[in-house]
């Protein structure tokens, strides 16, 4: 029984070290990122200033990026990085590489005290993690990213990097992140928390076989700590032109961010050889992403997956504010939402994808059997609609009205998802008969353009970016009225994404049909001779507040198209 004893004593020995997270994205970075959501699209922001706390100004820590991270499986996570130049940034390696879920893009947020609106927002998926990174230990846990070219300002700037063999204990540090900066205070905006850095044989006490000399580790008290959604996260010290940073956030107790653990971060001086090497090998990849870059620049502000940019996110809000609203089935409490009948036309769509997730989208009814709506409402990007449930007769998307599931949906055979040329379907349906509440939209022909006609968009999406349109509107059905412009202007904003098949309307005073809204009609007239015009197909990726056009699929282009399959 020897033998067996030293085999004990060698597993409860192995056992007695600390793990780090095993997968950072699926146990923190996704409830992290949906909970930073909620929050900003809860509070009431001004863009520069958060009531209450201790947030930074804009500007004060202007070496911070933060990462919205897409995963492939349609999830976003949350992390931090670090500016070192004009294209590069540095993180933590399992920000990028995660056991159980790949990573599809990070889009880097730069000048914002927000995580999900303002700034200057990249997308980005050349990431090249340390080769030694060990997922189970975290040791090496260090990756850098490379961006386009990003012009440092008064809010964006980089940070000089630890060298040399100081340990740096005793000394005080920053720490910047998105995340929670306890453990039950939710950080919807920008944070900082200053942390004294200790000894790693002090570390060591809780991360026994988790701390290296690669490792620098900060003490916490108070119940400040970086926490949740930090993670890749700068350590820094000192301030201006001579800030320098010394770590990268790696991992915290899991146990919590309030009870007084350490925290652990990769030692950046430990990297200094390596950061410059990898640094200057990734400079010729720069310039083969920044050709890829420079042939789809034409097509850059339009959405590459409506589902995984908008459309899922945009479902789980408007069923949130349905339940939390005291509703009556007519009428909503606040705003100019629409009344029941008033758009009797207006189909909704709650869409599930092949993933089983939720999007959501508009439709028109064009007959008792047939819908009209945009082709990426069923198929875009990396996601395809299993199913659309058809909600008529409603002002609500998730309760109410007549509610049919359909699978039968035509796309336009020339339907490009990478331009949205031909951005139109059909959708067949169970016969409905017509009531007041449910009628149908007429298909109009001809060559007129309808420049400067004021038309009527009508579907259950934001009617802004700001949180003041986040509750208000956006649970149940809202309608909002544009004047068409033509195509030249149009393209003065989308280039050669519109074509003759595009109609196109202005916005001002920060509205416009937005996420959401994707497949919904634009309307003229009323009654019996109510017309769609334009079924919505792309607004500006960089928001609908912005006074940018909002491009649809121009009916009368398919009229002929659209009569074939009635």
């Amino acid at each position: 029984m020897k033998l067996l004893l030293v085999a004990v004593c060698l597993v409860l020995a192995a056992s007695a070290e600390y793990a780090p997270v095993e997968d950072y994205h699926r146990e923190f970075g996704i409830p992290a990122a949906a909970r930073i959501k909620a929050m900003e699209e809860a509070q009431d922001f001004d863009g520069s200033r958060i009531a209450g706390g201790t947030e930074p100004a804009l500007g004060e820590q202007p070496h911070f990026a933060g990462l919205l991270i897409i995963l492939a499986n349609g999830y976003m996570s949350v992390c931090g990085s670090s500016i070192l130049t004009n294209t590069k940034l540095v993180t933590a390696a399992h920000c990028w590489s995660s056991p159980s879920m790949q990573v599809h893009q990070f889009t880097v947020v730069f000048a914002s005290l927000r995580l999900y609106s303002g700034g200057l927002r990249v997308n980005t998926r050349t990431v090249e993690q340390h080769a030694n990174f060990n997922r189970r230990t975290s040791e090496n846990d260090i990756a850098i990213i490379t961006v386009p070219h990003v012009a440092f300002t008064a809010h964006i700037s980089n940070i000089n990097i630890a060298t040399g063999s100081e340990l740096f204990v005793g000394s005080w540090a920053v720490v910047a992140g998105f995340g929670r900066n306890g453990g039950t205070l939710n950080n919807e905006v920008l944070r900082k928390v200053s942390v004294q850095v200790v000894t790693n044989d002090v570390c060591a006490g809780t991360f026994s076989g988790s701390v290296f000399e690669s490792s620098i580790c900060v003490a916490t008290s108070g119940g400040k700590s970086p926490c949740l959604g930090d993670d890749g996260g700068p350590l820094a010290i000192g301030s201006g032109e001579s800030r320098t940073l010394v770590g990268v956030l790696s991992y915290t107790h899991h146990a919590g961010c309030t009870l007084g653990h350490p925290a652990v971060f990769t030692r950046v001086s430990s990297f200094a050889e390596w950061i410059p090497h990898t640094v200057s090998k990734m400079k010729l990849l720069l310039v083969a992403v920044s050709l890829v870059l420079a042939a789809s620049a034409e097509y850059a502000p339009i959405m590459q997956d409506y589902h995984r940019e908008f459309g899922i996110a945009a479902a789980a809000r408007i069923k949130a504010m349905e339940d939390a609203q005291d509703f009556d089935g007519s009428r909503i409490a606040g705003g100019t939402a629409s009344t029941l009948g008033a758009h009797p036309h207006v189909g909704g769509l709650v869409i599930t994808l092949a993933s089983n997730q939720q999007s959501v989208c508009g439709s028109s009814v064009i007959s008792n059997t047939r819908i009209l709506s945009a082709a990426h409402c069923w198929q875009h990007g990396t996601s395809t609609a299993r199913q659309w449930t058809v909600v008529l007769g409603s002002v609500r998307l998730f309760s109410g009205g007549t509610r049919i599931n359909t699978n039968r949906v035509t796309m336009h055979a020339g339907y490009n998802q990478r331009t949205l040329l031909n951005d139109i379907a059909v959708g067949i349906i169970n016969h409905v008969t017509y009531t007041n509440n449910i009628n149908r939209a007429l298909i109009p022909t001809g060559t007129n353009q309808f420049v400067g006609v004021w038309a009527t968009v009508a579907g259950f999406g934001r009617t802004g970016d700001g949180a003041q349109h986040g509750i208000s509107n956006n649970q149940a059905l809202s309608h909002g009225t544009y004047q068409i412009i033509s195509n030249q202007v149009c393209a003065r904003t989308f280039g050669n994404s519109i074509a003759a098949s595009t109609l196109c309307v202005g916005t001002s005073n920060g509205q416009s049909p937005c996420a959401g809204d994707s497949g919904s009609g634009l309307i003229t007239g009323s009654g019996n001779q109510r017309q769609v015009l334009g079924v919505v197909s792309f607004g500006h990726s960089a928001g609908c507040t912005r006074g940018h056009p909002a491009a649809f699929a121009r009916v009368t282009s398919f009229a002929t198209w659209i009569r074939q399959h009635m």
